[in-house]
């Protein structure tokens, strides 16, 4: 994965006035932390932050005052709109060393099932792996050309770049096609039965009576 650098400034004071104060001027609070040392709050250029994102990264190298670390952009908060980045976490890594982190999911392929009229769910967004910070792939592709009604793709069916591995349950399903349900009104007919029509065989009492009259 491609290391992007930001240039920060380092933060010695807190508060959300102050906070706020900073974000109408174009920078972000952020905040980085782990490998059990001190945590250290600095600022980021908003844009330069933004176009970082964009390019899919997560692995970072901050830079200030003559000092650098490697960092993975762990937490983006938004607000409740979800157009103003308020504050960013940044966790310490070593590059031989392991991580967690979660990737997006990427569909191509065109899906058969989806012409023929089934409907594509893409349940899982995201997937959670472990590999080294430098084999951290910007996406998981995963091909649907083969993908009919019915058909059902899990976490254990995906194909990985080499070295990385995914966690969670094997069997959560990533996408999967099925038909929808179409509601079919059924008629009912009313069946309109002729009475039928019962002739009684007069008795010969009857015939003798008609006989004689």
């Amino acid at each position: 994965m491609e290391t992007k650098q930001l240039q920060v400034k380092i933060r010695k004071d807190a508060g959300s006035r102050k906070a706020q104060k900073y974000r109408k001027s174009g920078l972000i609070p952020a905040i980085l932390y782990g490998h059990k040392q001190e945590n250290l709050m600095f600022l980021i250029n908003e844009r330069e932050f933004i176009n970082t994102l964009h390019s899919e990264t997560k692995m970072v190298n901050l830079k200030w005052d003559g000092s650098e670390e490697i960092a993975l952009i762990k937490y983006v908060q938004f607000d409740t709109f979800g157009k103003e980045i308020l504050h960013v976490d940044f966790v310490r890594i070593a590059l031989t060393e392991k991580i967690t982190t979660q990737v997006p999911i990427a569909l191509y392929g065109t899906s058969p099932g989806v012409k023929e009229g089934g409907i594509l769910d893409h349940s899982m967004k995201e997937v959670e792996i472990e590999c080294l910070p430098t084999e951290i792939p910007k996406n998981i592709r995963i091909n649907i050309s083969g993908l009919a009604i019915g058909n059902t793709i899990h976490i254990k069916d995906i194909e990985l770049p080499p070295n990385v591995k995914t966690l969670g349950n094997p069997d959560a399903i990533v996408v999967s096609i099925y038909l929808a349900a179409e509601e079919k009104e059924t008629l009912e007919e009313e069946v309109v039965s002729e009475p039928e029509v019962i002739s009684a065989r007069k008795s010969e009492k009857e015939e003798e009576a008609e006989s004689k009259d």
